[in-house]
C-alpha cells in the first residue's frame, strides 16, 4: 500500500510550529541553558547567587510595589473614566474617548523625560520655586519608587479605562433594571453593576501589571534599581550573560502565576456580560456628569497635555525639529521599516497560530509559552538573542541585519497578537466554517477567503497595535541594534541620559506625533473595516 500523502492543514500546522519554535522556543532554549554553564562546565552558580543574595531579594520587592503600585493607580485613576463614559455617559464622550488614549501612545520613556523637565532638579517647577518649598512640596521626589509609579500610572491608565468600558458594553442591563424595582440606585450599583464588571477592570489591571512588571527605560531613566535595570546592567556592564538570563525568571514565574490566577478565578466570571448593549442616555444626573467630565478632562491634561506642552516649550525654538530631521532621519525610517515588519509577520504569525490552536488543542496550551518572551523582560530576552544569533555563518548574517530587530520585536509581542487575534476566531460562529467544509471547500479558500474576511477589522487592529508596540520598543533593541542602523526609540533612549535638552525634547515630539498619527490611521481603519463587514451582514 502507498503511504498517503500529508494533508495541506498538516503542512500548514507543522510549518506554523517551525517558525514558532525558531522565534519563541529558540531563544528560550538558549536562555535556559545559558544559565546552567560555566567557563568549568554545568553550574548553578547564576541560581545560587540569586536565591542566596539579599539585593537580589531587595530588587524582587521593588520591582514588584512597581508593578503593584502602577496597576493599583492605573485601576483607580482608569476604571473611573471608563465608568464616566460608558455607563454616565457624559457630554463629551466621543472626544474623551479619544482623546483619553493619548496618554498610552506617549511612550512611558518620553513622558518620563518630560516629568524630568517639568519635576526634575533643574525643572522648569525647580527653577520657579525656591529649594525647600521644591523638596517639600514634591517628597517623596522623582527619582523614587514613587515618581516611577506616577510615570508609570500616567502612560498605562487608559489600559484600565478600555477595560472598564468594553465590560459595560458587554454589560445586560436588564439586571441593573430588575434590581432597580426593588432597591436604590446607588446600592444596585454596588452589589450588581460592579462585582458584573469588575472582572473586566481586573483584567485592565493585570495588562498593566505585567507592563510594568517588565519595564526597564522607565526606572532606568529615573535612576531606581529594579530588576530589569539590574539585568541590563549585568550584562553590559559586567558582561554576566548567565546571571542576566538568571535573573529574568523570577519576572517569569511572577508574571506567569498572575496570570494562571486570572485565568482561574477572573476569566471565568467575564460570562455574565452577554452583551445586552449600551444604554440611550446614562444614569447620572446632570450634577454628577458635569463634575464626572471636569474630572475626566483634568485627568487628560495632566497625562497627556501637560507633558506634551512641555516638551514643545523645551523644544523651541522650532529650528530645532528641523535640526532633527536632518540628523535622526535614517533612524526614523529605520524604525518604520522595523515596526511594519515586525506586525506584518505578527500578525501572520497570529492568525496562523490561532488557526491551528482551534484544531488542535495542544497546539494552544504551547503557544502560551510565548508569553514567557515577554515577561523575561526586554534585556533578558535580548541576551538570549544575542546567544542564539551572535555566531559565525547565516546566524550571524541575521545578527548584522535589521532582522534581528524584527525577531525582538516579533518575539516580545507575539503572545498578545495571538490572543487577539484568538479571542476573536473563537467568536466566529463555527457553524460557517463547518458549512464550507460539508461543501468541499478546502481548507486553503476557507482560510482566504472566509476567515479572514471576517477577522479583517481585528487583523488591522492588531497590525495597527504591535506596529505601535514595535515602533517604540526600546527594552530589547538597545542590546541588539545591528552595526550601522539605529531605531529612533534606541536613539533617543541614549541621548536621554544626558539631560532633558533641546534635541532631545523635538525628537520626542516628533516620536510622539507619529505615534499619534498611527493610533489615529488604525482606529479609523478598524472602524471602517468594521462597519463595512456590519453592512454586508
Amino acid at each position: 500500500m502507498t503511504r498517503r500523502p500529508p494533508s495541506y492543514g498538516r503542512l500548514f500546522a507543522i510549518g506554523t510550529l517551525a517558525v514558532f519554535v525558531l522565534l519563541v522556543l529558540l531563544p528560550l532554549g538558549a536562555a535556559l541553558a545559558l544559565t546552567f554553564t560555566s567557563e568549568d562546565g554545568p553550574s548553578i552558580a547564576a541560581y545560587r547567587a540569586i536565591l542566596t543574595g539579599s539585593r537580589q531579594w531587595g530588587l524582587l520587592v521593588t520591582t514588584l510595589t512597581i508593578a503593584c503600585g502602577t496597576a493599583a493607580a492605573s485601576t483607580l485613576l482608569g476604571a473611573p473614566i471608563g465608568f464616566a463614559l460608558e455607563y454616565l455617559r457624559v457630554p463629551g464622550r466621543r472626544a474623551l474617548s479619544w482623546l483619553v488614549a493619548v496618554p498610552f501612545l506617549i511612550p512611558p520613556y518620553v513622558g518620563a523625560v518630560a516629568w524630568i523637565a517639568l519635576l526634575g532638579n533643574n525643572g522648569v517647577v525647580a527653577a520657579w520655586l525656591p529649594k525647600g518649598l521644591l523638596s517639600a512640596l514634591l517628597l517623596p521626589g522623582l527619582y523614587t519608587v514613587p515618581g516611577v509609579i506616577l510615570v508609570l500610572t500616567l502612560s498605562h491608565f487608559p489600559l484600565v479605562t478600555l477595560a472598564a468600558a468594553v465590560a459595560l458594553r458587554r454589560y445586560e442591563w436588564r439586571y441593573e433594571e430588575a434590581g432597580r424595582l426593588a432597591r436604590p440606585s446607588l446600592a444596585v450599583f454596588a452589589h450588581i453593576t460592579l462585582p458584573l464588571v469588575l472582572p473586566g477592570v481586573l483584567t485592565g489591571a493585570l495588562f498593566v501589571f505585567m507592563l510594568a512588571l517588565v519595564g526597564f527605560a522607565v526606572p532606568s531613566l529615573l535612576q531606581v534599581n529594579a530588576y530589569p535595570v539590574e539585568i541590563y546592567t549585568r550584562f553590559s556592564a559586567l558582561c554576566d550573560s548567565a546571571g542576566a538570563i538568571a535573573q529574568a525568571w523570577p519576572l517569569v514565574l511572577v508574571g506567569g502565576s498572575a496570570l494562571l490566577f486570572w485565568g482561574r478565578c477572573i476569566r471565568p466570571k467575564h460570562r455574565w456580560l452577554t452583551g445586552g448593549g449600551c444604554p440611550a442616555v446614562g444614569v447620572g444626573g446632570k450634577a454628577l456628569c458635569t463634575v464626572a467630565a471636569a474630572c475626566c478632562w483634568a485627568v487628560v491634561g495632566l497625562a497627556a497635555l501637560l507633558p506634551l506642552s512641555v516638551l514643545v516649550w523645551r523644544s523651541m525654538p522650532a529650528s530645532s525639529y528641523l535640526e532633527v530631521w536632518q540628523t535622526a532621519k535614517e533612524e526614523m525610517m529605520t524604525s518604520f521599516l522595523v515596526a511594519a515588519s515586525s506586525a506584518t509577520l505578527l500578525t501572520t504569525l497570529a492568525l496562523c497560530m490561532a488557526c491551528v490552536a482551534r484544531e488542535r488543542r495542544w497546539a494552544s496550551r504551547g503557544y502560551a509559552i510565548s508569553l514567557a518572551a515577554f515577561l523575561m523582560s526586554g534585556p533578558a530576552l535580548g541576551v538570549a538573542l544575542i546567544a542564539v544569533w551572535n555566531r559565525h555563518g547565516l546566524p550571524g548574517l541575521v545578527y548584522d541585519s535589521l532582522a534581528i530587530l524584527v525577531l525582538a520585536c516579533t518575539a516580545r509581542f507575539l503572545f498578545f497578537a495571538y490572543q487577539g487575534v484568538g479571542s476573536a476566531l473563537s467568536q466566529l460562529n463555527p457553524s460557517i466554517e463547518e458549512a464550507a467544509r460539508v461543501c468541499g471547500v478546502p481548507w486553503r479558500r476557507r482560510l482566504l477567503g472566509l476567515i479572514v474576511p471576517l477577522l479583517w477589522p481585528t487583523l488591522l487592529a492588531v497590525w495597527g497595535v504591535t506596529f505601535l508596540l514595535s515602533l517604540r520598543e526600546v527594552d530589547a533593541t538597545v542590546l541588539v541594534c545591528p552595526p550601522g542602523a539605529t531605531t529612533l526609540p534606541v536613539r533617543l533612549f541614549t541621548l536621554m541620559h544626558y539631560g532633558p535638552s533641546r534635541l532631545v525634547a523635538a525628537l520626542s515630539v516628533l516620536t510622539v506625533a507619529a505615534a499619534l498619527l498611527v493610533g489615529a490611521v488604525t482606529a479609523l481603519a478598524y472602524a471602517r473595516a468594521k462597519a463595512v463587514l456590519n453592512a454586508r451582514g
